[in-house]
């Protein structure tokens, strides 16, 4: 396979292009190629074609007769394609030829998407001459150097919207404790992360530090008291190095205000827990209590 699809992810363009999702356009408006290429313009764009190594950014569905084959449902994003010259692929071809703001149908056959693109067996029920119109929107096309830059943006803007997601969350889950900490006249400590904790007996051993070894007893509970999970049912602590696993970070930030011997009840909001998934009988975005214990601490 000579054209690399990274993020893939498929967009339904039918408001963007002027097309409704399951129409067939058909061969009229068509031209075609000495290659065999079927091909329309519904509007044309500027600038150039790509270059053998470019980037095309682009929006695009692909369906036999009225039947969408891609995109999956819920992909928006727009594709980027790197481009390799490649006369002898219609795809290609096709690929080529487009411009930044292009709007354009193809046409090509099953047995040329699926065997010759694809490298990949022609799914059950399409016949090997079977049409398969492309409808493509072309948002820009891009050197590699441009391209790594606009990777770098959109990574930049995904880490920003999570940050937002976040603090939007804690802020939520911070209300809910607040609220469940004035109802049972509970009096508790803060730190910086949003973590809640009141120590209900003070240890008389070593403090832990980050990759000591520490092993925890506890009780988890969600708000209304319903118990999840607990070591003492099992009789056995949970052991596991500090700041070094897969726990969640409250845990990790809890268990280290404690000295061995000591017992606490930690309120966890979400972004200090599970978050937006969901784990088991925890649902998402699940503030949570947790009773603990420090059995012991190995340095």
């Amino acid at each position: 396979m000579r054209i690399s699809f990274i993020n893939i992810a498929y967009a339904c363009i039918g408001v963007l292009l002027g097309f409704s999702a399951c129409s067939q356009t058909g061969e009229d408006g068509y031209e075609t190629t000495s290659s065999g290429l079927k091909i329309k313009y519904l509007s044309e764009g500027e600038g150039t074609e790509p270059d053998s190594g470019d980037f095309i950014l682009m929006y695009m569905k692909y369906l036999k007769d009225d039947s969408l084959l891609f995109p999956p449902e819920g992909m928006t994003d727009p594709i980027p394609v790197q481009f390799v010259s490649d006369t002898a692929n219609l795809v290609f071809e096709a690929f080529g030829m487009l411009k930044k703001g292009d709007s354009t149908h193809f046409q090509v056959s099953a047995e040329e998407l699926f065997v010759k693109t694809f490298q990949a067996q022609i799914p059950p029920g399409i016949e090997a001459e079977a049409p398969i119109t492309f409808q493509i929107g072309v948002e820009d096309v891009m050197s590699p150097e441009d391209f790594q830059a606009y990777q770098m943006e959109q990574m930049r803007k995904q880490q920003e919207d999570m940050m937002a997601q976040q603090t939007e969350q804690l802020s939520a889950d911070s209300l809910i404790i607040n609220d469940y900490l004035a109802e049972n006249s509970i009096d508790a400590q803060t730190t910086d992360s949003g973590l809640r904790y009141v120590i209900t007996e003070e240890g008389s051993g070593v403090q832990p530090s980050v990759g000591d070894s520490v092993f925890v007893h506890y009780r988890g509970k969600f708000l209304d008291g319903t118990e999840f999970d607990a070591s003492y049912d099992r009789g056995d602590p949970l052991g596991f190095a500090l700041g070094q696993s897969q726990l969640i970070q409250g845990w990790h930030e809890g268990i280290a205000l404690l000295n061995k011997g000591a017992k606490a009840t930690l309120y966890v909001p979400s972004s200090l827990a599970y978050g937006p998934q969901s784990t088991g009988p925890i649902a998402p975005n699940s503030v949570l209590i947790f009773d603990v214990e420090l059995v012991d601490v190995k340095q």
